[in-house]
């Protein structure tokens, strides 16, 4: 499935970046793919690519050696693999601190109920946007929309 973010509704139509539910993903995997990389695969390949589910160990080796059969197809080289991110950074058990912190600096407090309500893309959502240093404005954009989902 692909879960889409509203504040990247102007690269969808395209799949010009790399979308955030995507780099959830590569996080979950240990897959590093450049733009430059991820824009040498056609427009179909990219939407495939988000569409890939990642939630069991056989789905993560499936989407990983389909990006490196993409990697090598049109750059030559293997996929660069990378650690994976460890998904204990936004399981339901604790909102991590940058959420936390983000998210007073807007009152809009992300409780640990509030978090626990979230789906676990969304939790990653807020997790990635607000440790984010190039985009920084995101996750107020985030949180709003998670926030939408979640209360109704």
């Amino acid at each position: 499935m692909f879960h889409r973010y509203q504040y990247e509704a102007a690269f969808y139509p395209t799949l010009s970046r790399l979308p955030l539910d995507l780099r959830r993903k590569l996080d979950l995997t240990g897959v590093k793919l450049s733009l430059e990389v991820w824009q040498s695969f056609s427009f179909e390949e990219r939407t495939v690519l988000c569409h890939l589910p990642c939630e069991t160990d056989e789905e993560a080796q499936a989407l990983s050696n389909y990006i490196d059969f993409l990697s090598r197809r049109y750059t030559g080289t293997p996929v660069e693999m990378i650690e994976p991110l460890n998904a204990a950074l936004w399981q339901p058990s604790a909102v991590p601190q940058a959420v936390i912190e983000q998210s007073a600096a807007l009152h809009r407090a992300v409780t640990l109920d509030r978090w626990r309500l979230c789906s676990s893309h969304d939790r990653y959502a807020l997790y990635k946007t607000a440790v984010s240093k190039s985009q920084p404005e995101a996750f107020e954009q985030v949180l709003n929309q998670v926030l939408r989902r979640a209360e109704s």
